[in-house]
């Protein structure tokens, strides 16, 4: 799986409905990476995405779910 798409789904993972918010425009290309660091609310909460993303094997079908889920898709 991508790698926009795993912190997508680490980020999606959180409570907080603001976080869950910008997992799913990071996940559609809405924001940029770059732009959610600088949300310092949002930044915390993407280093932890990114820690887990690089020590954890994280499950790609859950992941392929997330982003069938929550990817639009524009025709």
């Amino acid at each position: 799986m991508d790698r926009m798409s795993c912190l997508s789904y680490l980020l999606y993972q959180c409570d907080d409905e603001e976080v869950k918010d910008v997992a799913i425009k990071l996940l559609n290309g809405d924001l940029f990476l770059k732009e959610a660091k600088q949300m310092k609310r949002i930044y915390p909460h993407i280093i932890a995405a990114e820690s887990l993303q690089k020590r954890k094997d994280i499950d790609d079908r859950k992941v392929a779910q997330f982003v069938e889920q929550y990817m639009l898709m524009e025709v």
